[in-house]
């Protein structure tokens, strides 16, 4: 099943109009948040974006969704039947057939709930607009998902201001599932919660993702999170995808540069084991001025001069693996082998 696809990303762009002075837009000048960005999402899978703070992952699973307006590309959605649609261009009605298919999971579960709303009307906000539902349908399905998503029935006319953050999610997250959808995006779904309530949330998404056979599209920095929950992994850097890779083969040994140094990045519990770590020089480039050429370069500490010239294209490594990266044959790079915990 994890070989059937379900959705298709092709040269996405993403752009905003850098403007100076009053409204005025600076001779054409463009913030690329998402650039000429294209995988393919198997059914089935937990596929994890990940990278620094703005590299452009958020934007993108917010792209997928329409919760903004791609510039550029498209997002090619198979239904059942195995037919096509491309989501972006999508009309009304193919539009709300789609969308009950595809649903996003935000971050901060105190700024994506309605303080006016009951729990009772988030949850069931989406089948009213979706659905063709009787009043009694949608009341069964709300009970429903509040008991698969640990909610006591008895809070949902409650307001979001009585839940702890835990609760929060929990909220958001069946606002997302009630209208059965096929794909969900999770934009940091357990970044805002405290470690022993992250291992709640992430138990429950894994176990509902068995019992309903969603496809999951994983935004996260926490790299010990993405190794827990991950079938492949695309690591995005300044707007583009540098590595995308299966996620054993990634922390076992990364293929670019960019990869190594967040990998030895993530703190090592056991303090008997010293792990060597890649400090990158430098800052985040400017996306609205990248540099030339490979675009992480300037903190590269294998670059040559075939790097500050000329952009490598995303290539197949093998073994299911795609790299950005002029010397991805030739370098021997460092991974995690011991375990992470969550």
């Amino acid at each position: 099943m994890k070989e059937q696809p379900i959705m298709q990303v092709r040269n996405l762009v993403k752009e905003y109009p850098v403007h100076g002075g009053i409204g005025r837009n600076r001779q054409g000048a463009a913030v690329k948040a998402v650039s000429d960005i294209s995988f393919t999402i198997r059914k089935g899978e937990t596929f994890s974006l990940v990278g620094e703070s703005g590299c452009g992952k958020t934007t993108l699973g917010r792209c997928l969704v329409r919760g903004i307006e791609a510039t550029s590309g498209q997002v090619l959605y198979y239904t059942d039947e195995g037919v096509e649609v491309d989501f972006l261009q999508a009309k009304k009605q193919e539009y709300k057939a789609i969308r009950q298919n595809i649903q996003m999971i935000f971050q901060d579960p105190y700024s994506s709930l309605n303080p006016r709303m009951t729990v009772y009307d988030i949850i069931s906000e989406p089948l009213r607009a979706l659905s063709t539902l009787t009043k009694s349908e949608i009341d069964e399905r709300v009970v429903e998902m509040a008991r698969r998503t640990g909610l006591n029935i008895s809070y949902l006319r409650r307001y979001p201001h009585a839940f702890s953050g835990g609760q929060r999610q929990r909220i958001g997250i069946a606002r997302a599932l009630i209208t059965n959808p096929k794909v969900i995006v999770c934009d940091e779904a357990v970044s805002a919660l405290d470690v022993s309530i992250q291992a709640q949330i992430i138990n429950l998404l894994k176990d509902l993702q068995q019992q309903y056979q969603m496809t999951y599209v994983f935004i996260s920095h926490d790299l010990s999170v993405v190794k827990h929950i991950s079938d492949r992994i695309a690591v995005m850097y300044l707007g583009r995808i540098v590595e995308l890779a299966p996620t054993e083969e990634l922390f076992g040994q990364p293929k670019h540069p960019y990869s190594e140094a967040l990998l030895l990045s993530v703190p090592n519990p056991d303090p008997t084991v010293r792990r060597e770590r890649v400090i990158l020089q430098g800052e985040v480039p400017n996306p609205a001025n990248p540099p030339e050429g490979c675009h992480f370069h300037p903190r590269c500490p294998y670059k040559t001069a075939l790097c500050e010239t000329s952009a490598p294209e995303l290539r197949d490594a093998g073994e299911g693996r795609l790299v950005a990266c002029h010397h991805a044959d030739q370098l021997k790079l460092k991974g995690i082998t011991e375990a992470i915990p969550v």
